[in-house]
């Protein structure tokens, strides 16, 4: 066991016990925020002028420190990130017993809120930690949290660079990469994962370890009024309740078949950006299909039984697909996930047969 703070050592453990309610996990992660910012003085900002010191990539957005800074306060995606990476990392020690566990952290942001807390219930000699960000703001901002927080025995590296791109010097037991948006739209998630996933050991883990973005037929305003009524989300029994159709899987990152997807996409119509394999989902034939919005759901297997499911976090929120409007029942759509400066869904309206 580390040596920490007390503060910082009661936070991680309001975080993992999984008895706290969500007051304590919320009052948690304000005070592990709060006091990141008091040592960085960077500080989270839900505000920021958009595009303002966000860096744009051959491969999306790498978001700015403040922005990333105020990710920490999504409660649910941090708690169950945390709680998902823990696991992971006492599964890993069980499998590799007789080494450090070599950990990259892609785009930590200034707070490495994913790792940050859990640090101190390692010991120094378990781990060996490669803190990755594009902006060297962020970077600083980490060096001097692991040197106030007295994280000075620990093997720590800070890495500038894309992490779309970069090549690690040997193989890695653990990598961790959450830089997306909702429906993997805008950062480079896509990306990270096709890049990083191949440099890990054999029986290494990447997290996230699955996502899924699915199309649907929902009525949001209705899915809005259920949510309001409820005093907690449970996302599974807002699908059973709310009506709603499903049309098709759109998009499946999963960490070892995401260099081979990459690979294989094709040029765009276009000719500007790159494609992955494209899919065609058909408009079902309802009569009152008006109502209805179509909607692109995600939801994130962090590792193992730690997932997020639908409005859990900012990054599972529905996305309205406008380009569909007005519904109409039978009409077919190519559907298809765009790489490149801001990775997106496209669709192409194609003609009945």
């Amino acid at each position: 066991m580390g040596t920490v703070p007390v503060n910082l050592n009661t936070i991680s453990r309001t975080i993992l016990d999984e008895s706290s309610s969500p007051q304590a996990l919320r009052d948690a992660l304000d005070a592990f925020v709060l006091l990141c910012s008091e040592i960085t003085n960077i500080r989270p900002d839900r505000s920021f002028d958009a595009w303002a010191e966000d860096s744009l990539l051959e491969n999306g957005v790498a978001i700015n420190p403040q922005a990333a800074a105020q990710c920490a306060l999504d409660y649910e995606r941090s708690v169950v990130f945390l709680r998902g990476i823990y696991a992971a990392i006492n599964t890993l020690k069980l499998r590799f017993s007789d080494t450090p566990l070599e950990i990259l952290y892609a785009g930590c942001g200034p707070f490495a809120t994913l790792l940050l807390p859990l640090l101190g219930l390692f010991s120094p000699g378990e781990i060996k930690l490669y803190l990755m960000d594009f902006h060297q703001r962020s970077l600083d901002s980490v060096e001097l949290l692991l040197a106030d927080f007295g994280f000075c025995k620990y093997a720590t590296r800070t890495i500038k660079a894309d992490a779309c791109s970069y090549t690690h010097p040997g193989k890695l037991h653990l990598v961790i990469a959450e830089v997306m948006q909702k429906s993997l739209e805008q950062e480079p998630q896509f990306a990270v994962t096709a890049n990083l996933a191949p440099q890990l050991c054999s029986a290494g883990v990447f997290i996230p370890q699955f996502i899924d973005v699915s199309m649907y037929l929902s009525n949001l305003d209705q899915e809005k009024e259920l949510l309001g009524q409820a005093q907690d989300i449970d996302s599974d029994a807002l699908e059973k309740n709310a009506r709603r159709y499903r049309l098709k899987t759109v998009c499946t990152l999963i960490p070892d078949q995401a260099a081979g997807q990459m690979q294989r996409a094709k040029s765009s119509s276009d000719e500007l950006t790159f494609e992955l394999e494209p899919i065609t989902v058909r408009l079902p034939k309802i009569s009152d299909i008006g109502r209805f919005d179509a909607v692109l759901f995600t939801r994130i297997c962090v590792f193992g039984r730690y997932w997020l499911k639908d409005y859990e976090s900012q990054i599972t929120l529905p996305l309205k697909c406008h380009e569909l409007s007005p519904l109409a029942g039978g009409e077919r759509y190519r559907v298809c996930y765009q790489l490149g400066t801001y990775p997106r869904f496209v669709f192409e309206h194609l003609n009945r047969k």
